[in-house]
């Protein structure tokens, strides 16, 4: 059986990301200095037996929609403001609660 391919955007929200997935059980060392833009972790139970695998496809943030929309990843995580403007058909089941942000507007008093 083929692993979920999940596209992970490299930057500000990686290692969110990643935690997300190290608290869900995965061994996922993502942010590890490596240059690998391919990564297959395998999750093993306490009894050495494989479970199942997910492989983590970095890209940029702007690119993640792309992939999950036309099939070389099975999902994605990414900025909400991304997948608007991407304008890709896919679909967003949930909020993850990290990387917000806020506008801030300066000009002259």
């Amino acid at each position: 059986m083929e692993p979920l391919t999940v596209a992970m955007p490299k930057g500000r929200l990686l290692e969110p990301a990643a935690d997300l997935f190290r608290r869900l059980g995965w061994p996922c060392d993502l942010g590890n200095g490596s240059r690998q833009l391919l990564v297959t972790e395998k999750n093993e139970s306490g009894d050495g037996s494989v479970e199942g695998a997910l492989r983590f496809l970095l890209a940029k943030p702007g690119d993640v929609p792309v992939y999950v929309e036309y099939g070389a990843a099975d999902l994605g995580i990414v900025g909400q403001d991304v997948l608007w403007e991407s304008s890709c058909d896919v679909y967003e089941p949930l909020q993850l609660g990290f990387g917000r942000c806020r506008l801030v507007l300066a000009g002259p008093p």
